[in-house]
């Protein structure tokens, strides 16, 4: 080890008896003092310089340490010994939360497989050896750059991904000129298992995806949303998907650029094989179109953007349909029992009504579908809050769990409400320490009771919460990342 300069501290510091009475008092030094006074001071000072130059050799000696220890720690760090399997599994949790999460940068989405390739040499091998770590495709053409950087860039990911199932990414809201990068993408749609398109209008690419039609055996996952005028949109996407066998989830959100509102627009789509879908609908004659084709449906959201007084012919069962929500796009249109007057479900899960269905409707639909011991999630507007309305909703679902009643116009649950619930949960819950049922008010111009805390009744397993108005919350919304996930976990 390297020789160190060493340091001898100096005999105890003490003052000399001529002038030691003087530190504890205010009297001046006389002529001999004075001078005895100085020599001692100089003699202190001088020992003080030495002192300050081995204090920095100790402490550029103490930061050597800490570095080599740190350094010498790695070698026994149990990631060294992780096996290159676990490894690249870490590597892939990694890739993926950065692709689904919403809130990450777009270049960073990109650039993770590259950062843990150059970590070192083991990482660079174990990276470029993880296939499906390259096979999450992110194209954000808005931010793209050098067009001969991005197309090389996302060639080396098809060439890295080897054959590996794709999960493709695209946005492109600025109408951008990219047709090089995005062939390359659209050369591979035969190994398309998730795909995610965001355009607006002006932009190019949906009108490259009459390409891919046939080749799409291996989709599972279809998420679009566009903006764009009613006619580019018919002819960009008329036949794209018309061919999908293995597709079963689609997540559908197209808007017009005009500014005209949401629509739907009539694409072929093997609608018998899905199992999730959302879309909007311009109509209800849209609604009668494609749910009778639903038939494996299990999670189902549509949001009706307009509404016609088309009275069902008949009465759609939808044998395996296990969620439905039911939104509408306008906070001011009146209230409607049509899907809940046409629907069948007989083991219904999860239902939401955004908008204000009257609970006479709702309450047909629980009793002609014989699915009050199935449900055990129901989201309702009710306008005012009355006891007798949720009272009368509770009873018809024994096992229900999660209620969330609300009244965009100011309607707060006030204790009779509450008590009520109380009382008929403390009379049919059973006596497991499980049973719990949550119920939830919204109200449209805050937040609070007015009634008090109603914290104590969750000793019962009866949990109340008072909260402003906003969105139910969709349990289909992050099917298409759920999906991915899946797929994932199955690789």
């Amino acid at each position: 080890m390297e020789a160190r300069p060493s340091y001898v501290l100096p005999h105890p510091i003490t003052s000399p008896v001529s002038i030691s009475h003087l530190l504890s008092s205010n009297s001046a030094p006389e002529g001999l003092e004075s001078r005895v006074a100085s020599a001692h001071l100089a003699e202190l000072e001088s020992q003080l310089a030495p002192l300050e130059k081995f204090m920095a050799l100790c402490s550029s000696h103490h930061a050597d340490l800490i570095k080599s220890i740190k350094a010498h720690k790695s070698i026994l760090s149990p990631i060294r010994r992780l096996p290159n399997e676990l490894l690249a599994e870490i590597f892939m949790l990694l890739v993926r939360d950065a692709f689904h999460d919403l809130n990450s940068d777009s270049g960073q989405i990109s650039e993770y497989p590259w950062v843990l390739a150059r970590v070192c040499r083991h990482w660079n091998v174990v990276a470029l050896g993880t296939r499906t770590l390259w096979s999450w495709v992110f194209l954000d053409l808005d931010v793209i750059g050098d067009e001969q950087e991005a197309v090389a860039m996302t060639q080396l990911f098809h060439e890295r991904s080897g054959n590996s199932p794709l999960t493709v990414n695209i946005v492109d809201q600025s109408g951008t000129d990219t047709s090089d990068v995005f062939n390359v993408v659209l050369a591979h749609a035969e190994r398309w298992q998730n795909f995610s398109l965001t355009l607006t209008g002006g932009s190019l690419l949906a009108l490259a995806l009459d390409g891919i039609r046939g080749r799409l055996d291996p989709l599972t996952t279809l998420q679009i949303h566009a903006g764009m005028s009613m006619d580019e949109t018919r002819f960009a996407l008329i036949d794209s998907f018309t061919t999908a066998p293995n597709l079963t989830a689609v997540h559908l959100w197209v808007y017009d650029s005009n500014g005209r509102g949401n629509f739907c627009f009539p694409i072929p789509l093997p609608w018998s094989q899905l199992t999730c879908l959302s879309l909007p609908l311009a109509s209800n004659e849209e609604a009668l179109s494609i749910l009778p084709q639903l038939s494996c449906i299990v999670e189902l959201q549509m949001v009706f953007d307009g509404r016609t007084d088309v009275v069902p012919s008949q009465n759609i069962t939808l044998s395996c349909l296990r969620s439905l929500e039911i939104k509408e796009r306008a906070w001011d249109d009146p209230p409607s029992s049509f899907l809940l007057n046409c629907l069948t479900c007989p083991i219904l899960k999860h239902l939401l009504t955004e908008r204000a269905n009257p609970v006479g409707a709702a309450l047909r639909f629980i009793s002609r579908s014989g699915c009050s011991k199935t449900l055990n999630s129901f989201h309702i507007l009710l306008h005012p809050i009355s006891v007798d309305d949720t009272l009368s909703l509770v009873r018809a679902m024994p096992r229900l769990l999660v209620l969330g009643v609300g009244d965009f116009d100011d309607g707060v649950a006030d204790s009779e409400i509450v008590q009520a619930l109380h009382s008929h949960w403390l009379s049919v819950r059973d006596n497991s320490e499980t049973a719990k049922l949550s119920v939830q008010f919204m109200n449209g111009q805050g937040s609070g009771s007015k009634d008090g805390d109603f914290g104590a009744l969750s000793k019962d397993g009866f949990f109340i919460d008072i909260d402003e108005f906003q969105e139910l919350d969709s349990i289909i919304d992050a099917k298409y990342f759920d999906y991915m996930n899946v797929w994932y976990l199955n690789q």
